[in-house]
C-alpha cells in the first residue's frame, strides 16, 4: 500500500494525487474544506513522499499502485482526483472502469498524449538535482505568484526530496507515454480545473480536446490568476469547485 494521509468521513471518499515533486502535504491547506462531508485519503506515488523509496514509475505502474491502494483501504466509493503528473494516472486508472469509481476531477493535469514540452524544456527538467536552489526555483516557477512562505517551504522540502530516477522516469518517459487512442469512451463524470496563470500544462481548450476527448460527461473550469499549484495556492476556491461536483453526482441527482 502506498503510504498516505486519511481524514474526515463522508462519501464519495476523495482520493488526492499529487504533482510531479509533491505528495500527500500538498493537499494540506485544500483538505480542511472537504474533510468535514467527505473522506480524505492523500497518496504519495512511488518515487515521491514518503514513497520515495518505492518503485513503479511508468503510468501503468502508478495506477497499479494507486488502485491496489484504494482496495487495500476498502474504499468502495471514491473520486479520484488528480493533479499534473497523476491526472494522467487518473485517467488510465478511470479505463480499467473499477466498481469503486463513482467520478474524476483532474486538476491542471498532463494529457493523456505525450506531454506538449520542447527538447529544451525537457533537458531543464532533467537537470533538475533537488538541490534548495533548484527546488526554490521549481516550486517558484509552478506556483506563477508566489505561495506564502510557510506553504512554499512544504512544496520546497517535498522537491528536495525527491527520487530523482522517478522524477527522470517521468521526463523521459511518462510524460511521453500515449495513452489517447487507448482510452475508449468512459461515461465517468468529470471536472477538469485549469489555473489562469498557469503555464505548466496545456489551457482550457486543449485540455477540452484533449483531456476530455474520452469523457462526454465533462465540465471545465478556470480559477482565475491560479498558477500549477492551485491545492497549496487558491485551496478554498478548488475545494469549493469540488464540493459542488461531489455533490452532483451523488446518488439521485444524476
Amino acid at each position: 500500500m502506498l503510504p498516505h494521509s486519511i481524514q474526515g468521513h463522508g462519501s464519495p471518499a476523495f482520493v488526492l494525487m499529487h504533482f510531479l515533486g509533491g505528495s500527500h502535504r500538498t493537499w494540506s491547506p485544500t483538505l480542511p474544506y472537504l474533510d468535514r462531508t467527505h473522506l480524505c485519503v492523500a497518496l504519495d506515488t512511488p518515487g515521491f513522499g514518503d514513497a520515495a523509496h518505492v518503485e513503479g514509475y511508468s503510468v501503468e505502474a502508478m495506477a497499479d499502485h494507486v488502485d491496489r491502494s484504494i482496495r487495500e483501504l476498502g474504499l468502495t466509493d471514491c473520486v479520484l482526483v488528480g493533479h499534473s503528473m497523476t491526472g494522467k494516472v487518473a485517467v488510465v486508472l478511470a479505463s480499467r472502469h473499477p466498481a469503486y469509481l463513482r467520478g474524476l476531477v483532474l486538476v491542471a493535469p498532463s494529457p493523456p498524449g505525450p506531454q506538449p514540452m520542447t527538447d529544451s524544456e525537457r533537458d531543464e527538467q532533467r537537470a533538475y538535482d533537488k538541490s534548495r536552489p533548484a527546488a526554490e526555483a521549481f516550486v517558484d516557477d509552478s506556483s506563477a505568484v508566489r505561495l506564502p512562505d510557510h506553504l512554499r517551504e512544504i512544496a520546497i522540502a517535498d522537491a528536495e526530496h525527491v527520487n530523482l530516477a522517478a522524477w527522470c522516469a517521468w521526463v523521459d518517459h511518462g510524460s511521453r507515454e500515449d495513452w489517447s487512442r487507448r482510452l475508449g469512451t468512459m461515461n465517468y463524470p468529470v471536472l477538469l480545473i485549469c489555473g489562469g496563470a498557469d503555464q505548466q500544462v496545456p489551457g482550457p481548450d486543449e485540455q477540452r480536446a484533449t483531456t476530455l476527448e474520452a469523457f462526454p460527461h465533462s465540465q471545465l473550469e478556470v480559477i482565475p490568476e491560479a498558477g500549477h499549484l492551485m491545492p497549496l495556492q487558491t485551496p478554498q476556491a478548488l475545494a469549493k469547485l469540488m464540493l459542488a461536483f461531489a455533490r452532483r453526482i451523488a446518488p439521485g441527482d444524476q
